[in-house]
């Protein structure tokens, strides 16, 4: 084996074509590397899924809490996905002029800072401006995820690896009611949030 060997390798694992060495098997298995990769940005997506239905079973506490009615509570919820819709278009402009990995940990710590700041909140407007702080950081950090994937697994592996990270997006938004509840019945409602800050802590640790 030549010098060379290891370098066709890895530009075989980035662009998604078979170097001189790989068979199609080896092309498309998905390496411990890639897998680990995939649980680290996972991390950041799990909270960011949460955050957009572990609040609805909050939404009654909410409005006792800072005494208002529905109609106003109910935008804790309205501001998040709203934030979240607005930063998605400039995903692609973010990654193309600062890197997909400083923009995946600038706006997990976004959303990380935006958590803690719900956690805080005094006021139902605190609380909903807060939401829309957690919003951006969380608008970019599902596509964030798929980027950086894709561009680690490359074309011959990027199915597999959508497929794999298919799952925890069908479950989270199920879990997050339950996992809400739980919550409420043990602990206040800021928790709600704050649960969000040992998993984005762990990510940016892994990343």
């Amino acid at each position: 084996m030549t010098e060379q060997d290891p370098l066709r390798q890895a530009a075989s694992r980035d662009t998604g074509k078979p170097s001189l060495t790989d068979t199609p098997a080896s092309a498309e298995r998905l390496d411990p590397a890639l897998l680990k990769l995939a649980g680290i940005v996972l991390f950041g997506a799990v909270a960011a899924l949460l955050d957009t239905t572990i609040i609805s079973v909050a939404l009654d506490q909410l409005g006792e809490a800072f005494t208002v009615p529905v109609s106003t509570v109910q935008w804790v919820s309205t501001a998040y996905l709203l934030a979240m819709a607005l930063v998605i278009p400039l995903t692609g402009w973010c990654v193309d002029r600062f890197g997909a990995k400083t923009t995946w940990l600038s706006v997990l710590t976004l959303f990380l800072a935006g958590s803690v700041l719900c956690g805080t909140a005094w006021s139902a407007g605190s609380l909903i401006a807060f939401r829309v702080v957690q919003g951006l950081g969380a608008g970019m950090i599902l596509p964030l995820t798929q980027v950086i994937l894709a561009q680690a697994a490359g074309s011959r592996r990027f199915g597999r690896v959508m497929a794999l990270t298919a799952v925890p997006g069908n479950l989270i938004p199920i879990v997050g009611p339950v996992l809400g509840g739980v919550i409420l019945n043990g602990l206040s409602w800021r928790w709600i949030f704050l649960i969000n800050v040992p998993v984005c802590l762990l990510a940016i640790v892994l990343a």
